[in-house]
């Protein structure tokens, strides 16, 4: 694994990659809310992928990338900064992994693909509903009650994330570390637009992202665990016949807490014709 610098002015992107070649697909992974690139370690490890360009961005606000230098977190700002580290390192043949909010910063940034760079897509239980954003809406709650740092620190990152779920999932451990080095105004900014974006319509699905997501044309499947997603969002999946690989037991980092079978999955995915 290597690393580098994006730097524009006083902003910089931290990214993990690997030797890149021109000839050969790209694998680009998109990390989730208060996460960084360590949530796609393993990717490095496996040498299946020895024959794919990867590339792992901290994004900004994230991981050891700096903050915004105009304290601008969203979406459209991260899919700008990611398409300028795409033109900068010359990848024109992409497959798009994000996770959680890396799925709906990948469904937007697919949508946005003029040139046709992007020509497979895997969402790693990225919001298609409004009925999976609890952290985001605890977040949002705790900042209208003037409680977000206590809230952060105390009720979501050592309560919740280390003593809670840490116990039972080996990925909340490693979730916890990159929460360390979380920037708390990109984790709020991030979580109010997320909230924004999956209740915006009318309906029984209030996502606008999980309808643009329904409306992209390129190969994709979106992928979740058992143990997390909820009913409203696989009766999304069935009723919009949208293409799905299930994970038993796996929690919201089934990349992490089913690594061999994630990562298996995802090789036979991007390999297909």
């Amino acid at each position: 694994m290597n690393e580098m610098i994006f730097q524009e002015g006083n902003e910089f992107n931290y990214v993990r990659y690997n030797e890149i070649l021109p000839d050969r697909m790209t694998l680009l992974f998109i990390h989730g809310l208060g996460d960084s690139g360590l949530c796609f370690q393993k990717v490095f490890e496996d040498k299946r992928f020895d024959k794919f360009n990867i590339i792992v961005p901290d994004m900004v606000g994230y991981g050891k990338s700096s903050a915004s230098a105009n304290g601008d977190y969203g979406f459209a700002s991260y899919i700008n900064r990611i398409w300028k580290i795409i033109e900068e390192m010359k990848i024109n043949d992409l497959t798009v992994i994000g996770h959680s909010m890396g799925g709906d910063i990948a469904t937007l940034l697919c949508n946005s693909d003029q040139k046709y760079k992007i020509k497979k897509f895997v969402n790693i239980e990225g919001n298609i509903t409004q009925f999976d954003l609890f952290i985001s809406l605890e977040a949002i709650k705790a900042a209208e009650d003037e409680n977000f740092v206590y809230w952060f620190y105390d009720d979501f990152m050592k309560s919740k994330v280390f003593e809670d779920w840490g116990q039972k999932y080996p990925s909340c451990r490693r979730y916890h570390i990159s929460l360390c080095y979380c920037r708390l105004e990109a984790f709020l900014a991030n979580a109010q637009e997320l909230c924004k974006r999956n209740t915006a319509l009318p309906g029984k699905y209030k996502s606008e992202t999980g309808q643009i997501y329904c409306s992209l044309s390129i190969p994709k499947v979106f992928c979740y665990g058992t143990e997390s997603v909820s009913s409203g969002t696989i009766d999304f999946l069935k009723e919009n016949n949208l293409e799905y690989q299930v994970f038993d037991g796996a929690f919201h980092w089934l990349m992490i807490d089913k690594a061999k079978e994630f990562y298996s999955f995802l090789y036979e995915f991007i390999s297909s014709e």
